[in-house]
Order: structure tokens, then C-alpha cells, then sequence
């Protein structure tokens, strides 16, 4: 994979490969790629972006459902936020919502996660599902959400 340290990056996951069996292309929504990890046990995000400034993240058991959206620096090429798509075990998206159970605030279904000080080694400026790092998505972000739910739906097996 070249002597540039693109091996390295490869094996830690920090550098989108589409070629390889990391990341794979597998579909369009405009000029934006849809992406699916071949590794089946987690839905990645890729954590740098050499060729787009976002990409929708399909689920590595159902390459035919978008699950996560991910933004990136256009000028550093680093992961900037993401939306975490939600479903219910029927298949419907869950809205975000915050739920008081026991004298506390629990923020529960589809989010964003803002990503300060992305890093290439691993550390991305955010633990996974930070409370403190988890959102309401905007009225722009919906604009993107609807546009996957829409390609969910015209992939539907």
C-alpha cells in the first residue's frame, strides 16, 4: 500500500480506502457516495476524507441502509460531525428526544456528534456517545436525513 505510511493508516482504520476491503462504495445520493464497511461487527465512520466532504455510512450487515452521515473538513480532510440514524425494530426512524426517568435528563434516539480536535491517531475528540457530545439534529441536518431515508427506502430488499 506505498511507503507513505498508507499501510499504517489502513490497519488503524483512520484512512478511507474504497478499493480495499475497508470502504466500499456502494451507491449515490447526488454527488455524495454512499460508503459500507466490510467489517461486520461495528458501523465505522471513516475518520479522514481524501476525495468528498461527506458521506453517507451504510450498515456492514445491510449495505442497503444508511445509518450514519458524516461531514468533513474541506481544507484538513478530517471528520467534523456525524448523525447517527436510529431505527425501531420495525425499520422507522427514531426522532431525538429527551426523556426524564429518575430525576435525570436521557437523550435518546437519532443524534449528532460533534468531532473538536480530530486527530489521525485514534483519539477524535470524543468518546463514544458523550452525553455531553450528543444533539438534536438542525433543521439543515434533516435536510440529509430525509435524503437517506429516502435511499432506504428505494433500497429496500
Amino acid at each position: 500500500m506505498g511507503g507513505n505510511g498508507a499501510s499504517k493508516h489502513y490497519h488503524d482504520y483512520s484512512l478511507d480506502i474504497y478499493s480495499g476491503d475497508r470502504f466500499n462504495q456502494v451507491g449515490t445520493i447526488g454527488n455524495n457516495k454512499v460508503v459500507s464497511s466490510s467489517v461486520n461487527d461495528n458501523t465505522s465512520i471513516p475518520m479522514n476524507s481524501f476525495t468528498s466532504t461527506m458521506y453517507y455510512i451504510t450498515s456492514p450487515d445491510n449495505p442497503n441502509q444508511i445509518v450514519a452521515i458524516a461531514f468533513y473538513s474541506g481544507r484538513t480532510h478530517k471528520i467534523v460531525k456525524s448523525i447517527d440514524l436510529i431505527f425501531d425494530k420495525s425499520g422507522n426512524l427514531v426522532p431525538f428526544k429527551e426523556i426524564k426517568r429518575k430525576g435525570k435528563v436521557h437523550k435518546v434516539g437519532t443524534h449528532t456528534h460533534k468531532w473538536p480536535g480530530n486527530k489521525e491517531k485514534g483519539n477524535v475528540g470524543r468518546k463514544a456517545h458523550d452525553k455531553n457530545n450528543f444533539y438534536e439534529p438542525t433543521k439543515a441536518d434533516m435536510k440529509f436525513i430525509k435524503k437517506a431515508l429516502k435511499y432506504n427506502k428505494e433500497h429496500q430488499k
